[in-house]
């Protein structure tokens, strides 16, 4: 059992290693700005024990040197007014590609990660 369990949690554990590095390279590499929210709207959906799922998909526009930009589809849990600013993080060489509420993603797979390497390594030894 033990080994089993150890089986499945060392590459689960390397994979969530691995996406952590990409997103701190990303935050290395990348710049921060502000952004104006353009549109929220409430999505809900019920899943198979009933239970409501809540988020809101945002819409931002932000500007890098003198250029606007638009990004859609993002989600979250929080309802932001429209015309509101928000934090963004966006590659240097390449604005499109912008996150939106970078840290609290960052440090929630952080904390599962370590959780996920300790068990790996509890469970290995």
């Amino acid at each position: 059992m033990k080994l089993l369990l150890a089986v499945i949690l060392v590459p689960f554990a390397g994979l969530l290693v691995l996406v952590l590095a990409y997103r701190l390279a990303f935050l290395c590499l990348s710049r921060r700005g502000t952004a104006t929210v353009t549109h929220t709207s409430l999505h809900q959906q019920e899943d198979s024990e009933g239970y409501l799922n809540r988020h809101y998909r945002i819409s931002i526009r932000y500007e890098v040197a003198g250029r606007s930009y638009e990004a859609d589809g993002f989600q979250g849990l929080v309802d932001y007014a429209v015309g509101s600013e928000v934090s963004i993080r966006y590659r240097r060489g390449k604005p499109q590609d912008v996150h939106l509420g970078y840290w609290e993603n960052l440090w929630t797979l952080a904390v599962a990660t370590a959780l996920a390497v300790s068990f790996a390594w509890f469970m290995v030894n």
